[in-house]
């Protein structure tokens, strides 16, 4: 693969100012992540006039690409895509609005005291690779492999649409749950009972059930608990790993891309799809409050004062800031804010991103091998023990002394990212407490070292070619991008905080006991990840509902 050199996507829309007398429109999106863009673009492109507020003057939220340094572009947070939706592409045509993605192949390799372990988008290659280090592990991965494809199989119609609204005695919902309960029923006992064991089982013990290579499971095991606070023993997370299973790219299920122009291309892609349908985006647009009369949303009104006014407001910030900030506990029934209150919103993820004189250069690999490596993830996970033993560290309130790492190096597929010919590295690591307090002092600056210790084990040149380098720690996460407590999911993904409870089963399918008011960010079904799904799935009912409400003979069948 080589790295493109085509120039980078345009710019997103400009920073603009509200005028001076506020306005009036169908909806107000509060949020530029790439949910609320969706929302806006969905919402735009079925004729509503439409108008999205972002805090920052660069849009994306979380998925996004930002110059930190003079001439290097680093998709700041998120940093590969798999997960986001093939109809959200091609409904928004995204791709004519600048949204590319190169497919990585390997998608990630696994650095192993043994020789490293390359994860290919095709089963027999990987296995292969994994059989030069055990025949029994090689002979295991495809079943492995299986079980999560079925499983995945199984969940992934579930993204686009409400989760079911269990309890419910409307007909829809009644609907939904036999749907539910039928696809089920086309499953035998024995997948049936695989299914369950994947949802709720550990990781690790997922892992132990089917392999012996400590690299092999301490590897895999970490996509487990990419972004959640919970250890790979911890019961749940072999879920995670299939969260992470449910995407494609170019095709290719399974598979991980890398975006040209960084991850904010995404964000910018859908942003242009929906100004072209006539919405408007601003930036450096602050939400202040949302605002509730008589039960009912019925705008916004921004730090400066600026009041703008309309019958929906869809929030993508995090439903602990949209229901107990901007909109007010005040205007929710007290069992609802009270467990928003409770609803768990850790986080234990640390982003370190750099800026390089050369790409690391692996020992005791061919040039092949090297090729390989500088294009896919490279992962630094001795062992399931050697992980949990860095989540212990988190749960003491100190950041790991042994970090997981996983590195990328994005300039290597995609030369745009810089001006004069360094590389852009970025590492997504594991585990870091979200309190400040343990981050005093040079805290930040040890964990990054202890990062880049982990990689040049295996590419002693890296401590040297390191020329700038940013440590975004969980208290850094929630105070550029609004995610409370670091959490990149908008809240944890344990088993009570999914489906038909995420984020409270009175908000599970978007609207909230405020009429009009919507939630359309990753704190719904179906969590995070680059998916989009929250984004739309909330359009979706959006517009649903404003079906509804003009046919009030429906709503009166519906009452009685």
């Amino acid at each position: 693969m080589e790295p493109t050199t085509s120039a980078p996507a345009p710019p997103a829309a400009k920073t603009s100012t509200p005028r001076p007398g506020g306005g009036s429109y169908d909806a107000i999106i509060v949020g530029g992540g790439h949910n609320g863009l969706t929302t806006t673009a969905y919402l735009a492109h079925a004729g509503l006039r439409v108008i999205c507020l972002e805090r920052r003057e660069i849009l994306g939220g979380a998925c996004v690409t930002e110059e930190v340094w003079p001439g290097a572009r680093v998709s700041r947070a998120s940093y590969v895509v798999s997960m986001l939706q093939p109809k959200i592409v091609s409904d928004l045509r995204l791709a004519e609005f600048g949204y590319r993605a190169i497919p990585l192949d390997p998608a990630y390799v696994s650095l192993t005291e043994s020789g490293p372990i390359f994860f290919f988008n095709e089963t027999e290659r990987t296995a292969g690779s994994i059989a030069k280090q055990s025949r029994k592990d090689a002979e295991a991965y495809p079943g492995f492999e299986d079980l999560l494809m079925r499983a995945a199989a199984f969940v992934r119609p579930m993204m686009l649409r409400e989760p079911p609204a269990v309890g419910s005695k409307q007909p829809a919902d009644l609907a939904a749950l036999v749907r539910e309960a039928a696809r089920m029923a086309g499953f035998t006992r024995r997948e049936i009972h695989q299914l369950v064991r994947v949802f709720t089982m550990s990781v690790g013990d997922l892992l132990d059930d089917h392999f012996e290579l400590d690299g092999l499971k301490g590897s895999t095991a970490s996509s487990g608990v990419v972004g959640v606070w919970a250890g790979p023993r911890t019961p749940g997370t072999a879920y995670n790993l299939l969260h992470h299973a449910l995407g494609e790219c170019a095709g290719i299920d399974g598979a991980w891309g890398q975006v040209i122009g960084g991850m904010g291309a995404i964000s910018n892609a859908i942003a242009r799809s929906a100004e072209s349908a006539g919405a408007e985006i601003l930036t450096g647009a602050e939400v202040a409050s949302i605002d509730v009369r008589d039960g009912s949303a019925i705008g916004v009104t921004l730090a400066d004062g600026t009041e703008l006014r309309a019958p929906i407001v869809a929030s993508g910030a995090h439903p602990k800031t949209t229901v107990l900030g901007l909109a007010g506990a005040e205007h929710f029934p007290s069992e609802v804010s009270e467990e928003m209150r409770r609803y768990r919103t850790r986080g234990g993820s640390v982003k370190v991103n750099m800026v390089l004189s050369e790409p690391p250069r692996y020992e005791g690999v061919t040039e092949e091998e090297q090729r390989l490596m500088m294009h896919a993830g490279v992962n630094v996970c001795p062992s399931i023990d050697y992980l949990e033993r860095a989540w212990q560290d988190a749960t003491l309130g100190r950041p790991a002394e042994h970090p997981y790492v996983e590195a990328e190096l994005p300039s290597a597929v995609d030369a745009t990212l810089t001006d004069d010919g360094r590389w852009v590295m970025t590492m997504f690591t594991q585990y870091g407490p979200p309190g400040e307090e343990a981050w005093a002092g040079d805290a930040r600056e040890r964990y990054a070292d202890a990062c880049v210790e982990q990689l040049a084990r295996y590419a002693p040149n890296l401590p040297a070619a390191i020329l700038e380098r940013e440590v975004l720690a969980p208290p850094d996460i929630e105070r550029v991008f609004g995610l409370v407590d670091g959490s990149i999911f908008q809240g944890e993904q344990g088993l009570d905080q999914m489906a038909f409870m995420r984020p409270h089963p009175e908000m599970a399918q978007y609207a909230t006991p405020v009429d009009g008011l919507y939630l359309c960010g990753a704190g719904t079904h179906p969590g995070g990840g680059v998916t989009g799904c929250s984004g739309h799935n909330a359009a979706h009912r959006i517009l649903k509902d404003r079906r509804r409400a003009r046919r009030p003979w429906r709503r009166r069948a519906v009452a009685g």
